[in-house]
């Protein structure tokens, strides 16, 4: 099988072994965009703006505000531990139209609520962010399966992935939040928590459906990073096994 087992499981290793809270991003944004994000988060820590948070609502409303000053204040806002600066890119977050901005004003209304929870409550906490996001202490995960042999999916074969995946899922106390089947292959978007073991929920259902006809290739993919798009898929269903 391939998939990203190793660095899941590297990833559940080393959250076990951290003294915190763990705050999970429930935001789907590429890793690109909050590699991004962070970086400027780095920058921020090491100056000083010495800014008021009503100078700083006043100068990201302002159309005069460069979109890279935009972001530079929002990352800012998003560590001043200020109530009103939370409240203030909560308030930008519905408002703002262009899509790079609504982005950068999710991530940083995350940072802002684990920045102010730490203020109140002293208690630690770890903000974790992947590609597809996720829930409380739930990731998100993106599988993609294919039918053995590219044969197409009968409608009781249709009927049995659906069920057999949905009741796997939910036995580890995760949430399925879409299934999507075509011709010879199907995808699942779903939730599960942080030290499940993923890769045993979709095998056991793959298990549980072959018994019915051998018809899922038990070669399957797991991501956190990404969706997949017609090319990824076009892609893997040219692969061998």
């Amino acid at each position: 099988m391939r998939n990203d087992d190793s660095i899941l499981k590297e990833l559940q290793n080393s959250l076990a072994s951290i003294d915190g809270s763990l705050c999970v991003l429930d935001t789907t944004l590429s890793v690109d965009k909050q590699m991004e994000y962070f970086r400027y988060m780095e920058k921020i820590r090491e100056s000083d703006l010495n800014l008021t948070a009503e100078e700083q609502v006043a100068i990201l409303q302002s159309d005069d505000t460069s979109l890279k000053e935009k972001k530079i204040l929002m990352a800012a806002m998003a560590i001043s531990g200020d109530v009103k600066a939370y409240r203030a890119l909560e308030n930008y977050g519905e408002e703002v139209q262009d899509k790079e901005l609504k982005e950068w004003a999710s991530l940083s209304l995350a940072q802002a609520k684990i920045t102010l929870e730490f203020e109140f409550s002293g208690e630690k906490k770890i903000f974790i962010s992947t590609g597809l996001g996720g829930k409380g202490t739930k990731l998100r995960y993106y599988a993609f399966f294919k039918s053995n042999r590219l044969k197409v999916f009968s409608d009781y074969q249709r009927d049995l992935i659906e069920k057999e995946f949905l009741y796997s899922i939910n036995k580890s106390q995760g949430i399925v939040e879409e299934i999507k089947i075509e011709d010879n292959y199907f995808n699942i978007l779903f939730l599960l928590d942080f030290q499940a073991d993923v890769k045993y929920s979709l095998a056991r259902a793959i298990e549980e459906c072959n018994q019915y006809g051998d018809f899922i290739n038990d070669h399957f993919i797991i991501t956190n990073v990404k969706v997949f798009d017609k090319e990824d898929i076009r892609r893997e269903l040219q692969r061998n096994g």
